[in-house]
């Protein structure tokens, strides 16, 4: 996984495919073990999310296809975490006429 210079590093990933389900137990157990929360529904549909990932996220994938016998779609969605400083309050108009 190659960053622009200015990227700031990954802060968390979501991660959404469909596996087969005689596998599922094995590939959910691999995720939660590296510290991803994983969520499965209708029996092979997982939402896995990784708060500040630590490893090479290709490996990663790489090694559930492995799991799951055969590679499968993996829809990945990167959030940076840009500034907390940005934070800004409006203040009641009717507050500062009252001041």
């Amino acid at each position: 996984m190659s960053q622009e210079p200015n990227t700031p590093p990954l802060d968390l990933i979501r991660w959404t495919f469909t596996c087969d389900p005689e596998r599922r137990a094995a590939i959910e157990e691999y995720l939660t073990d590296l510290g991803l929360d994983v969520l499965v529904y209708d029996d092979c549909k997982f939402l896995a999310t990784w708060d500040e990932p630590g490893r090479e996220l290709d490996e990663v994938i790489s090694e559930v296809w492995v799991l799951n016998g055969v590679p499968f779609e993996v829809t990945q969605e990167e959030f940076h975490r840009l500034s907390l400083d940005l934070l800004h309050h409006v203040e009641d108009e009717g507050a500062q006429d009252a001041a």
